[in-house]
């Protein structure tokens, strides 16, 4: 009792500038600590969030190179399925050594020896037969071979390619089916791919410090990066957004690989996460502990001055704490508040143009990201091979391989378009001749292609690459499946009609059941398809361009594509 008597004397003895100082920096330093604890918090969650997403987005790129990688070889074995002079060797049955050894020599083995050539990452392709042909190495074996295996009985109920994995053996398999013949053989086209090969995009994240993890369809694990390899997701009580491996706690991203029906998981430990945010954070603390010395000198500066500039300076202060950052109090003394008031104002300049500033480099980055993107592919070394060859072929005379390299050529230079999002119509036209000229050489001319152009439109621009997949529908879903039927034909129409640009893809091909034509621009298809066209074509012009579909089952197929017309100075982005 005796000691709080004296405690009082004591603070009723202080000067009254310094009880007004004590009195302030009390009042004041309450704010400070509570806000600046809150910062704190919210910096730290800030940067774990933009740490995840950092994160999350390298997640997706190395997904998308995966699923880049599986789509490459799905075209792969449709292609070799697809191959007439396999389908006949597996179908055929043989009545002498030499007719085998012909097959086997000029057709399987030549066919499945180039494929391989051309796609490095394809360990082995096997045909399973069902005819009497002899095993042959790795190239050719009996059906009988994989009767009793698991996803036999899936196989042969699918006309897809199937991705399976058994310990570290990832493969494909798919049905060749013979549409010309009363009673097929069974045959199965199998592909097994390099295992380190396919998962190579995921090498940066693993030398940043992150685990990798993937699953197939069935939950299986089909490969774990080294630090979490003995890791089994089904012994485990781990929710998705977390695991516990060895005394060590892992956050979890997941992204999806929409070909083979994969989930690839990135796990990376917490503290690597959070630990990342401690410098930043650490500057934060500093930042408070400068506010609360700040406090003390202005409690000391404020005690001293006349109250009038004070109360000015609080109004401009409370301007600017609304979002107004205009100083509108100025002051040419020298003393303690003029130095306070051209602080203030200056404070609030290089806010201004640190905010400007930050907003601008964000801007950059996002910039930098978009085109780092577009740049996957090097456009002066894709050139360079691809004279190479063409050169080669004229020493040889191979006149189809040189008129190959000079389409793809034509194709790869229209399509990368410098970077560029719009494209002339007649360079985006000259794209898709090249690519259909090359469709025509790997189909042997077995469909008409007619071009129906208004000459008009050739001057105006539009976004690139929307034409390409257009006519590669077409292709694959309507003249492929018509089979060897003469006749296959497809239209490639394009006209001016009220200040709206035209396209229409027409083919005679097999058509499209209405349930099908309802989901095809509302559900996200495998590649680059219908729906990617649609939603980028209404993102840049609205919601009343874009494409329209009718078909009729058994007499073929219209796309229309509409946009508006324009011209671009040069053909910038939008």
């Amino acid at each position: 009792m005796q000691l709080w008597r004296t405690l009082k004397q004591n603070i009723r003895d202080l000067r009254f500038q310094t009880k007004i100082m004590l009195s302030f920096m009390l009042i004041s330093m309450i704010p400070v600590i509570v806000l600046g604890s809150f910062c704190y918090q919210e910096a730290k969650s800030s940067l774990i969030k933009q740490s995840k997403s950092d994160l999350n987005a390298a997640l997706n790129q190395g997904a998308l190179a995966l699923n880049s990688h599986l789509d490459v070889y799905n075209k792969l074995m449709n292609f070799l399925s697809f191959n007439q002079e396999i389908i006949n060797s597996a179908n055929h049955t043989y009545t002498s050594m030499y007719e085998m050894y012909d097959q086997l020599t000029h057709v399987i083995d030549q066919n499945f020896n180039t494929a391989r050539y051309l796609n490095t990452g394809v360990e082995q392709i096997t045909l399973y037969t069902g005819t009497n042909l002899l095993a042959h190495g790795n190239t050719v074996r009996a059906l009988n071979d994989i009767k009793q295996k698991h996803w036999y009985p899936a196989l042969m109920k699918s006309v897809d390619v199937l991705w399976f994995t058994d310990n570290k053996e990832i493969f494909a398999v798919r049905r060749i089916i013979n549409t010309k013949q009363k009673d097929p053989k069974e045959n199965v086209l199998y592909a097994r791919v390099n295992y380190d090969s396919l998962f190579k995009p995921f090498e940066p994240l693993l030398s940043q410090g992150s685990e990798i993890l993937v699953k197939d369809a069935y939950g299986k694990s089909i490969y774990a990066s080294p630090g979490i390899e003995g890791y089994i997701s089904s012994n485990n009580s781990d929710n998705l957004d977390t695991l516990h491996w060895k005394n060590t706690e892992y956050t979890v991203l997941q992204s999806e690989v929409p070909i083979s029906g994969w989930t690839v998981m990135l796990c990376k430990p917490t503290k690597m996460i959070t630990n990342s945010a401690w410098k930043i954070l650490s500057t934060v603390g500093l930042v408070i502990v400068a506010c609360i010395a700040a406090v003390a000198i202005t409690a000391n500066l404020f005690s001293r001055k006349f109250n009038s500039r004070i109360k000015r300076l609080r109004k401009n202060m409370r301007t600017v704490e609304e979002g107004s950052l205009e100083v509108t109090v100025t002051s040419t003394s020298k003393d303690e508040i003029g130095d306070l008031i051209r602080g203030f104002g200056n404070m609030v300049d290089k806010t201004k143009v640190l905010i400007d500033k930050v907003y601008i480099e964000e801007i950059s980055r996002k910039e930098y990201e978009m085109k780092a993107l577009q740049a996957q592919i090097n456009p002066h070394f894709l050139y360079n091979a691809l004279s190479l060859i063409n050169w080669r072929a004229i020493r040889i005379h191979a006149t189809d391989i040189s008129e190959m390299a000079q389409l793809l050529s034509t194709f790869y230079r229209t399509t990368l378009n410098k970077g560029n999002n719009i494209i002339s119509v007649s360079d985006e036209l000259l794209n898709v001749q090249s690519y259909i000229q090359i469709q025509l050489n790997m189909h042997s001319n077995n469909f008409e292609v007619e071009y129906q152009i208004d000459e008009t439109i050739l001057s105006y621009y539009m976004p690139n690459l929307m034409l390409q997949p257009l006519i590669e529908n077409a292709i694959i879903h309507g003249i492929e499946n018509r089979g060897e039927e003469e006749g296959s034909k497809i239209i490639l129409s394009g006209e001016m009609v009220e200040e709206c640009i035209i396209f229409k893809v027409k083919d005679n091909g097999v058509g499209i059941p209405q349930e099908r034509l309802n989901l095809l621009l509302k559900s996200q298809s495998i590649g680059y398809g219908l729906k990617n066209v649609n939603d980028r074509a209404m993102l840049m012009y609205g919601p009343e361009y874009g494409l329209s579909i009718t078909s009729i089952l058994g007499l073929g197929t219209e796309v229309t594509f509409r946009f508006p017309s324009k011209r671009y100075e040069g053909g910038s982005d939008l």
